[in-house]
């Protein structure tokens, strides 16, 4: 009975045992899997990206990076696949003065729009409206970018010397003011037209152009801001070359300089007796670290034919100086440095010196308010990026004093 039990136990075969062939294919179809779960998570991963840029829209202001030289609202259409981009930004002034000429001004209100045809081709502009009721073109060019270190550029050019004539957004420099420096000496805002390129390599960062000269016959004992020529039918029978270089010495620190060089007579050099030959050069630094935020600029310009220019000129006061020179340095601190939000808290001051008659020919009358010391001390608050308010009082040695306070957006 037992035996008749226990035979068909004997009889049946066991159960097969896995080899080391079928271990090994079921680790490489695991492995298998394993690969196209990641790969499948990838492009999940980029579905959810692009649907997160296509409901944001464009980048934030805080988040775009500056380009050749231009403040981070004018770099938006860099930051821009394809398409048009548009930005902006605005300065709303209130200057209270001792003697009791207050006065309100929207000063500026500006628009940039960009359209990027492809990787390598794109349009930048800039339409400025100043004072409510003046509009102007404030440039406009076509890139094309060929590599990721090289671009040409041609338009309506900014001239690339100082700080503020590239970048001038509210929220990228302290003061209420733009410096006398960069007004009267570096006729911010200056643009030509021109042709040129621009580009990086490491941490040098350059631009060099050939542009229509400035209009040397509207120079005078004030300085050269009176020349610009803003591409409106610009005398182009002198050209000038412009160029800068900037060298990120370490993080935070940047130091730099330009030049412009060319005649400014241009088609009036017969009536003003010279070919009134214009160098113009400038040497800055720029040092951001931890809560400080600092700059310094010094510029010069040398005119060749001051003399001749005032002899044509008699009658007309023009004094016309060999040299111009003019600095200025320029401290911030952040007391809101070190928190978890992006508001900035910083008192500055700035002291500048300039001298529109540095040197002058023996047929030039020295004028007292050519040369002028000034002071400002001030409050630059940023409650979040593209929005800032500022209030400063500055006074100078000739008694024109005065209270800024200014509310600025940029976007």
């Amino acid at each position: 009975m037992l035996t008749a039990l226990l035979l068909p136990l004997a009889l049946t075969p066991a159960a097969p045992q896995d080899t080391p062939a079928q271990d090994s294919d079921l680790e490489a179809r695991v492995e298998a899997l394993e690969a196209e779960r990641e790969a499948f998570a990838r492009q999940v991963e980029i579905l959810a990206m692009e649907l997160e840029r296509q409901d944001l829209g464009t980048v934030a202001y805080g988040d775009l990076q500056a380009v050749s030289g231009l403040g981070p609202a004018a770099s938006r259409i860099y930051a821009t696949e394809s398409g048009a981009s548009i930005g902006g930004y605005g300065e709303l002034l209130y200057g209270f003065d001792p003697d009791g000429s207050d006065e309100f001004d929207a000063l500026r209100g500006v628009i940039y729009l960009g359209y990027r045809f492809n990787d390598q081709w794109l349009v930048n502009t800039e339409f400025e409206f100043e004072h409510g009721t003046q509009s102007f073109l404030e440039y406009s060019w076509v890139d094309y970018l060929a590599t990721d270190e090289f671009a040409l550029r041609g338009g309506l050019l900014l001239s690339p010397l100082g700080f503020v004539n590239e970048s001038h957004e509210p929220t990228t420099y302290l003061p209420v003011g733009r410096s006398q420096t960069e007004t009267r000496i570096i006729p911010t805002t200056m643009r030509e037209m021109g042709v040129g390129a621009w580009g990086q390599t490491g941490d040098l960062e350059w631009r060099a152009y050939v542009m229509n000269s400035l209009n040397g016959s509207a120079f005078d004992s004030g300085g050269l801001r009176g020349g610009r020529t803003k591409g409106d039918r610009a005398d182009a029978e002198d050209l000038s070359v412009t160029a800068r270089m900037d060298w990120r010495a370490t993080p935070g620190l940047t130091l730099g300089g330009g030049f412009h060089v060319g005649d400014s007579a241009g088609s009036n050099a017969d009536a003003l007796g010279t070919d009134l030959g214009t160098s113009l050069v400038e040497l800055h630094a720029s040092w951001q670290w931890g809560a400080w935020d600092a700059r310094a600029l010094a510029a010069r310009a040398d005119l060749d034919g001051a003399a001749a220019f005032n002899d044509s000129q008699l009658g007309n006061g023009a004094n016309l100086a060999e040299r111009l020179e003019g600095a200025y340095v320029e401290v911030g601190y952040d007391l809101l440095a070190g928190r978890e939000d992006a508001a900035r808290l910083l008192p500055y001051v700035r002291l500048e010196t300039i001298d529109t008659q540095a040197s002058l020919p023996g047929n030039a009358i020295e004028l007292d308010e050519a040369a002028d010391r000034y002071f400002t001390v001030g409050l630059n608050y940023q409650p979040t990026p593209g929005v800032v308010v500022k209030i400063d009082h500055e006074t100078s040695d000739d008694g024109n004093d005065r209270i800024g306070f200014f509310i600025g957006y940029a976007f």
